[in-house]
């Protein structure tokens, strides 16, 4: 069974001081997300769908000419999406809007990911795997241990999950999440946070019935923050109230892949490295535009 790959690409990259979507990390100037497609059709991926915005989709739509030949793209403008709101903000409305925008493109199951990640072959294999067992009540996510995605360079938000087996129960954000002296410390607790801790890096898979929860979640955030400048809906935030509500479950499965990801500035030459090393072990080939 094919599926679609949704990339969300939209991000304003506050902390980066830059579009960090559109900075090459390959040795041709390949982008994350280039990677990212890469391992998704090498698992059955049939479409490719990227959110991103005005400024960034032009250049990306020229960038990944390319893969026009080996799969179907479309690109979606986060700010053209209007589900009958005036959307005049200049900051997106958050992850479950960013999902919601992308309804009239997805038909099938698909795999959620962030273009600014790096989420290694095996997830791929790992999603592919929950995706044949996904239906409308049945979504699945792959996590990550909390130790294999810190930056050297600053505090980390990640989702913590909190797990009933192989069953997802909730996630909760956690913020400015560091390695200091050996213990990893945020902002939510002093006593600090284990290292194999599970947390969401939002890979997610998901069914097309997903659409329909957003759309009614995103009502009821609209009506309570129309006038407010920053506040956003997370898609977390909705799943976590859908399975609180029984109207889903999700299923979990971990993995030891290697993940990187473009937090900061300083993290471009740690990304650059890491896809050096994959493809000087022939994971990945030196060209991705010339591979088959």
């Amino acid at each position: 069974m094919g599926f679609t790959l949704l990339i969300l690409a939209g991000g304003l990259g506050s902390r980066f001081n830059g579009t960090k979507q559109l900075h090459g990390i390959g040795p041709n100037g390949e982008l994350l997300m280039e990677y990212s497609i890469h391992d998704a059709i090498k698992n059955g991926c049939t479409k490719v769908v990227i959110l991103s915005n005005h400024q960034c989709i032009p250049e990306l739509q020229v960038k990944l000419t390319y893969l026009h030949s080996k799969i179907k793209i479309d690109f979606v403008d986060q700010f053209k999406f209007d589900p009958d709101y005036p959307n005049y903000r200049k900051r997106p409305w958050g992850t479950g809007h960013a999902v919601l925008s992308c309804s009239k493109f997805i038909s099938e199951p698909f795999l959620l990911i962030n273009a600014d990640d790096f989420y290694g072959h095996d997830a791929y294999v790992s999603a592919k795997q929950m995706m044949d067992h996904t239906d409308f009540q049945n979504y699945g996510m792959i996590a990550y241990k909390l130790e294999n995605t810190l930056s050297e360079f600053g505090g980390v938000s990640r989702g913590v999950c909190n797990t009933r087996q192989n069953e997802l129960v909730d996630v909760k954000e956690y913020t400015n999440i560091s390695l200091e002296d050996n213990i990893i410390k945020c902002d939510q607790t002093d006593a600090g946070i284990n290292k194999d801790q599970l947390v969401s890096m939002n890979l997610w898979v998901l069914n097309p019935s997903i659409f329909a929860y957003l759309n009614k979640a995103f009502e009821i955030f609209y009506d309570s923050n129309k006038d407010k400048a920053s506040e956003e809906l997370f898609l977390p935030t909705v799943i976590n109230d859908l399975i609180k509500g029984k109207q889903l479950m999700v299923w979990l499965n971990s993995t030891e892949a290697s993940w990187f990801g473009l937090t900061y500035a300083k993290d471009l030459d740690q990304a650059k490295a890491s896809i050096s090393l994959l493809i000087n072990r022939e994971e990945y080939p030196l060209i991705l535009s010339s591979n088959g």
